[in-house]
């Protein structure tokens, strides 16, 4: 009788996945970003808004929750309701998470369901005019030859800026003088005033400076190309070996069923295939992804490994 039971129960549960599926959602979906609205993961969220409210029928709002480098928004859906209604459009920066916060509300890897890996994203090395290098080469050099006085600024210890300026300091084997700020938006504002020298942000976050001849860019932090910038060639080719940048990711409450989790991923992925969307991410310099829930927990757990590396290299001590 109890085996004929639990054969009930999970033909039940098989034949329930696909109608779950197909009802939902039934409200408004969120999508919530653990940073103030301009920085890279708030314009990309608000750029695939629209386009996924069309792939699931149903709007789909940005929420903004900053606070203490996202995890105030983070927890937010870590505690959130696992009813497919809630979800966070979030960043790298959960992956660095457990290296740099010895005092996080939750645990990035068992509280969290990955969804999919929206986009990929390179930085650049951004430099003020006054400083006289054209190339990464003359970087490389001038640092050299100036050890301890050339600087550059970062969104804090620990950030993406900090860790790609370190890790470019341990690959050349020159000293710089890393200058931490309460976000990036400052220190870009301090690179383009000439209080800092140099910059290792994201393309998102540089382009307008770029674009006003306010900045020069020298490289990008990535292995190839980035679209947004084609004549930039990557750091590596100087710097062998050179390879670091970020991404965009969603991230359901633990316990959001499956067929939720798999229907959103294939919503995303074709929010992130329209032309206008493809476009506009590129031209941000954001590489659209649309990875598979699979694909994007492996991913993700690799990345958590990779960040312990880089901030031991870093040298920045978790708070």
């Amino acid at each position: 009788m109890m085996k004929r039971r639990s054969l009930m129960l999970a033909c039940a549960v098989a034949l329930s996945a696909p109608v779950l599926a197909q009802n939902w959602p039934t409200a408004p979906v969120t999508l919530l970003v653990g940073f103030a609205p301009g920085g890279s993961t708030d314009i990309a969220a608000r750029v695939l808004a629209e386009q996924l409210g069309k792939k699931l029928g149903q709007n789909v709002v940005v929420v903004n929750r900053p606070g203490a480098s996202g995890v105030v928004g983070a927890n937010a859906v870590a505690i959130a309701k696992p009813d497919g209604q809630t979800f966070l459009f979030g960043s790298g920066s959960l992956a660095s998470g457990p290296s740099l916060n010895k005092s996080l509300p939750f645990d990035p890897a068992q509280d969290f369901v990955p969804v999919t890996q929206i986009t990929s994203i390179a930085s650049i090395l951004a430099v003020h005019p006054s400083l006289p290098v054209k190339t990464v080469k003359d970087f490389v050099d001038y640092a050299k030859a100036n050890p301890g006085k050339l600087n550059y600024g970062s969104a804090g210890a620990g950030s993406l800026q900090h860790v790609s300026g370190a890790l470019f300091e341990k690959s050349i084997g020159a000293r710089m003088v890393h200058v931490p700020y309460a976000g990036g938006a400052p220190a870009n504002t301090d690179l383009v005033a000439g209080r800092v020298q140099a910059v290792f942000g994201p393309i998102v976050e540089l382009a307008s400076f770029h674009k006003a001849g306010s900045i020069r860019v020298l490289g990008v932090t990535s292995t190839k190309r980035s679209s947004a910038m084609p004549d930039v060639p990557p750091i590596a080719e100087t710097v062998p070996g050179y390879d670091i940048g970020t991404w965009h990711g969603l991230f359901a409450p633990k316990a959001t069923p499956a067929p939720i989790v798999e229907a959103m991923s294939k919503a995303m992925a074709a929010a992130l295939a329209e032309p206008s969307v493809r476009s506009r991410l590129l031209d941000l310099g954001l590489d659209p992804v649309g990875s598979s829930p699979q694909e994007f927990s492996a991913f993700f757990q690799s990345e958590i490994r990779r960040w312990r590396e880089l901030v031991q290299i870093s040298g920045a001590t978790p708070n």
